[in-house]
């Protein structure tokens, strides 16, 4: 289910937007449930605006220190937390990003910031720091999970360094120029989404922690590329994907990609004539097919 709600973020929150979910039904957005509610609630994608932190609540570093294995060193919670950005980046809607989340900005896991001054709350634009580790916050509104905050934030190796920084800066510069290579990224009706958008690896046979999303101009102009197929694997291993409907297509890692600053990401291939796409561990790869 969690992956259910993740395909309606990624389609614009559409509630009449088709797809097959986790059980192998056909339903909408309105007809998945979130707590009672309708996961799917817009008429049109620019309807909805996505994010994975915002002012309120832990910033989105601070929930993956938070909810990360005790086993995930700094480095692979950087992936975690780009994996999240490129589902904002590379989703239907408006993504909205909090000043910092591309610096892995912490707030010391602060739940509630908004009279905790600049000790918690600044920003270190140079890259160095993140502002992790520096103490406990405030008493009043975190006192209560400060027996779950202080062996993490004890703990240098949960620190980011300013190799860790770099990475996640430069990971999210690159989702940026890819989400504005295409319209496909930023189509403004339902009708549009509805034609073009597709999701594979879904039903009861998928593999959990992995989405394909396939992108289609169908005959439309939508920029340079004809086809997309955007890859989210957030297993902790290589992923190797295989679907008829990707057999034939002239598809090829996205030029940006393609000169990643990230290794895993290089490494991320296609093969046309099995139809199967191979990408490492917490790594998002982009295909597209040939300029028209």
């Amino acid at each position: 289910q969690y992956g259910d709600w993740i395909l309606r973020g990624l389609s614009g929150d559409l509630s009449d937007y088709p797809f097959t979910d986790s059980t192998g039904a056909t339903v909408t957005g309105a007809e998945v449930n979130y707590n009672g509610q309708p996961t799917g609630y817009t008429a049109a994608p620019i309807e909805a605006v996505n994010y994975c932190s915002v002012h309120d609540n832990q910033d989105f570093f601070d929930a993956v220190q938070l909810k990360a294995s005790y086993n995930d060193d700094i480095t692979t919670r950087a992936r975690r937390q780009i994996m999240g950005m490129a589902m904002t980046t590379l989703g239907q809607a408006i993504p909205f990003f909090q000043a910092g989340d591309d610096l892995l900005r912490s707030k010391d896991m602060d739940q509630n910031s908004y009279d905790s001054g600049d000790w918690f709350n600044k920003i270190d634009w140079s890259g160095q720091t993140a502002n992790w580790g520096i103490g406990l916050p405030i008493a009043s509104q975190n006192g209560n999970q400060w027996p779950i905050m202080q062996p993490l934030l004890a703990d240098p190796a949960y620190t980011p360094q300013p190799a860790n920084i770099a990475y996640s800066n430069a990971a999210f510069q690159e989702l940026m120029e890819i989400r504005y290579s295409s319209e496909l990224f930023r189509m403004p009706t339902f009708e549009q989404v509805q034609q073009n958008l597709t999701y594979l690896n879904t039903g009861p046979n998928q593999t959990p922690g992995l989405i394909v999303m396939k992108l289609d101009a169908n005959g439309q102009n939508y920029g340079t590329y004809k086809h997309v197929v955007v890859v989210f694997n957030a297993t902790n291993g290589q992923a190797t994907f295989t679907d008829g409907r990707l057999q034939g297509l002239q598809l090829q890692l996205h030029p940006v990609q393609q000169n990643s600053s990230d290794p895993a990401t290089r490494q991320s291939t296609f093969n046309s004539k099995t139809g199967t796409i191979t990408v490492e561990a917490l790594t998002t790869a982009v295909f597209v097919g040939v300029k028209k």
